[in-house]
């Protein structure tokens, strides 16, 4: 006869309580830890150190889609439910069996603490109407979950696993927990999730609920927070624009304390698993046109997001050409406009921009009508349209493409436009910006906005009174066009106007010499023209 632990005295409960489980008897819901040892069609047959074995049945190790998780030789963690022909009866929750009645199924399943399992059957005001092996029970509404449940008749058909929290004799008045079922569930849950717990490492959850602050996610067991700053690079203004009550996520593990009152506080982040633009470089660069939005403003400035989780800063000196006190006399939050990287910084992670450089509207810039406005990803370049090769309607009437680009130029110069940039034209340029490699220069000519790069390697030597080392930032000469990429962007030369003027030269010389018997050297040429300077 086993000795209910109702008749024991403290001294027995004691010894009881320090022998191992395979040793003492075991009390109705206590957990008990073995090992597999045999499975068969219906049973599982579980080692945990006794002279006999205990069983449970097969559909506590399946889950929700009839799989199983256990083979031979795998850990288990199970209660212990009652002492049968069959030997120690282990599980998670008490079922139906054969000869039983529900009333004597609850009543035990109430003495020893261990979930029973129930039909829900209908619903009244209250909460749940629950059916177990025919005897009826009441779970009220605020133990039906975790949370407050909004529509109970979602679990009607369905067969949930309760506590008997209440229980009179003759079954008269049986009360049911669902919630506290789910509480010890999670409970064993935290403890495997808590030996994942690290900073830095990243964890599956789902999304439990929402607030103006960020979004809570329960890992197993646990619950942390993603702080609206840590779910995107880009800013969030609510963190229902980007996440959804019950969504799977995969967070990274950013910090974990306790607060004043003892409980564990987890800090996670969705930002730190996107991609890092600083490291995985940007689609635009120094001298480009962008879209930004407007994220913050300061005495000093105004702070634009150019890209997801990159933000620029435009100088209160780059905001307008007037004087300007206060950015927000021209500025607000949220605002979207097109900005110009001056410079970037990579080093420093910092990038100056300017709004004073850009036209306000793009398409009601007076060249707009002749140029067409190329966008690649959040950078706007001017596509310039280069001339065909070949014979056009204006070459029947003996006009070349050199006579076409001038006419178009006189075009625009009557329109009051600029000119299309193209390969051999030649105009002012002003020095914006100096790097090691070249030289980044203002085309004020082609447009307000216009830029393009001096390589080092095209900078004149002489004749233009700058060499590479004189060149500094405002200075102002005259370069030539060489080049144009699919994306618009132009590469300038000062060398090649040198070097054409020295062969008009060279031509003027060979002209002035037919008349004469001794032709000379190019050397003599630019002695002579020295000489007349």
């Amino acid at each position: 006869m086993i000795q209910d632990d109702s008749t024991m005295d403290f001294g027995q409960l004691f010894e009881a309580s320090t022998r191992q489980p395979g040793d003492r008897p075991l009390f109705p819901g206590e957990t008990v830890k073995g090992k597999v040892v045999l499975i068969t069609a219906d049973t599982v047959f579980i080692d945990y150190g006794a002279k006999s074995e205990g069983w449970a049945e097969l559909e506590e190790f399946l889950d929700d889609k009839g799989q199983m998780g256990i083979e031979p030789g795998s850990e288990v963690s199970l209660t212990f439910i009652e002492y049968g022909p069959s030997g120690p009866r282990l599980g998670s929750s008490l079922r139906k069996t054969s000869g039983g009645s529900g009333g004597a199924l609850i009543r035990k399943a109430y003495d020893s603490g261990v979930a029973i399992e129930g039909i829900v059957s209908g619903t009244n005001k209250g909460g749940l109407e629950v059916t177990i092996s025919g005897t009826k029970a009441f779970c009220p509404v605020s133990q039906i979950d975790l949370v407050y449940c909004e529509r109970p008749e979602a679990f009607v058909g369905t067969t949930q696993k309760f506590l008997v929290v209440q229980y009179e004799e003759e079954g008269r008045n049986i009360v049911l927990s669902r919630k506290a079922v789910l509480q010890a569930e999670r409970a064993a849950q935290a403890v495997k999730t808590r030996e994942r717990l690290i900073v830095g490492e990243t964890l599956p959850g789902r999304v439990t609920r929402l607030t103006p602050f960020g979004a809570f996610v329960d890992l197993g067991g646990l619950e942390g927070l993603i702080h609206i700053s840590e779910i995107s690079r880009t800013q969030v203004k609510d963190p229902a624009d980007v996440l959804s009550q019950d969504q799977e996520v995969t967070v990274q593990i950013l910090n974990i304390e306790k607060d004043e009152k003892g409980l564990e506080r987890i800090s996670l982040s969705l930002k730190a698993l996107e991609p890092d633009p600083w490291e995985t470089g940007f689609e635009f660069e120094e001298g480009d046109t962008v879209f930004g939005t407007v994220r913050n403003l300061t005495n000093y400035g105004a702070f634009v997001e150019v890209a997801p989780g990159v933000e620029g800063l435009v100088h209160i000196s780059e905001i307008s050409h007037k004087h300007v006190h206060h950015p927000k006399e021209k500025l607000q939050d949220g605002q979207e406009l097109a900005v110009k990287i001056l410079e970037i910084h990579r080093d420093q992670r910092r990038i100056s921009l300017s709004i004073k450089e850009v036209a306000e509207l793009l398409d009601s810039e007076p060249e707009a009508a002749e140029r067409k406005t190329l966008r690649i990803g959040n950078v706007i370049r001017r596509r310039t349209e280069t001339l065909p090769v070949g014979v056009s309607s204006g070459q029947e009437d003996g006009q070349g493409p050199a006579d076409e680009a001038a006419a178009a130029d006189r075009a625009s110069s009557e329109k009051g436009t600029s000119p299309l940039p193209r390969p051999g034209m030649v105009t002012k340029g002003i020095v914006r910006t100096v790097k090691p490699y070249g030289f980044f220069l203002d085309l004020p000519e082609l447009g307000s906005h216009q830029s393009g790069l001096l390589h080092i390697s095209q900078v004149a030597s002489s004749g233009s009174g700058l060499s590479k080392k004189g060149l500094k930032e405002g200075d102002e000469i005259e370069v030539e066009v060489i080049k144009i990429d699919d994306q618009g962007r132009l590469s300038l030369s000062q060398k090649s106007i040198q070097e054409n003027q020295d062969r008009a030269d060279f031509r003027d010389y060979q002209g002035q010499a037919k008349g004469s018997t001794t032709f000379g050297t190019m050397a003599d040429l630019f002695k002579g023209k020295r000489s007349k300077g």
